[in-house]
């Protein structure tokens, strides 16, 4: 069996032994699919199912983007989050999109770190395998332990967007792949001199201090991506099928994502509506 098919079939078991024990509500709604929003939308699920007793939203571990359209796509959520907006060919399949705002891509080292700024020649030759030391980015001495992610991760395409030679660059022997943000931020708790690339609200989900890097001497703050300062971001959001619509469990979670409660939890995670 596939991995996307036993990501599937896990999300079928999930409801159906929450049914079994008796635990299901109106509608329990689970919302499938990216790391990027992942913890912000946890959050939201909780203060959701702190206010009303109708339904339950349910954020479970991420299945990607990739996994976010196949569950909506085939009926198994009739939400599902992504860390993109929707391309032409999926809007030409049957899917909308409702953006929950832009959030600045952080260059991001594991507590250990020391350094400061990174330019965008350095992340080229760190992920080339030419500089493998962080005394190299005036930092303490510490091996870099780099971590990359596979063409298709949003935050990735954010950074080839600044970036375009990082687009084809072949990645040298000392970066290590993670292939779902949740890995990702794993990797920064466990190596201290590592590096990454991921959405600034997803780090808050980090056990550790990690460090945020300024890119090109400019911080990856809120307040810099506003001013359009600051380059690298991401637009993430919710997607459902428009020839069905959202269920009721579904308008009522968007609708308390709409409300001024909503905006407020998405602006203390630094999440900037969408221009």
């Amino acid at each position: 069996m596939s991995l996307q098919a036993w990501r599937g079939l896990a999300l079928w078991c999930l409801t159906a032994l929450m049914i079994a024990a008796g635990d299901v509500r109106a509608e329990d709604l689970v919302i499938p699919g990216s790391g990027n929003p992942e913890h912000l939308l946890k959050q939201m699920a909780k203060a959701f199912n702190a206010r009303q007793s109708q339904h339950r939203v349910l954020v479970p571990p991420s299945s990607g983007t990739a996994g976010a359209l196949r569950d909506v796509g085939e009926g198994v959520s009739t939400l599902g989050r992504v860390g993109r907006p929707l391309k032409e060919e999926e809007r030409a399949r049957g899917f909308s999109f409702l953006s929950l705002g832009r959030d600045p891509i952080v260059l991001v080292g594991g507590a250990a770190v020391t350094a400061r700024n990174i330019s965008a020649q350095q992340v080229i030759d760190i992920y080339t395998g030419k500089l493998l030391n962080w005394e190299q980015l005036g930092g303490k001495s510490a091996p870099i332990r780099a971590i990359g992610r596979e063409p298709s991760d949003a935050s990735r395409q954010a950074l080839q967007k600044v970036i375009p030679a990082f687009r084809d660059i072949a990645f040298g022997s000392n970066v290590k792949i993670a292939h779902l943000d949740p890995h990702l931020l794993e990797l920064l708790d466990r190596y201290p001199s590592s590096l990454g690339f991921i959405n600034r609200s997803a780090l808050a989900a980090c056990r550790t201090a990690v460090v945020p890097l300024a890119f090109d001497g400019v911080a990856p703050t809120p307040e810099n991506l506003e001013k359009g300062i600051y380059p690298l971001w991401i637009e993430f959001g919710l997607i459902y099928r428009t020839s069905t619509g959202m269920s009721p469990a579904a308008k009522a979670f968007v609708e308390f994502v709409r409300s001024s409660e909503g905006q407020r939890m998405l602006g203390q995670h630094g999440i900037l509506p969408t221009r």
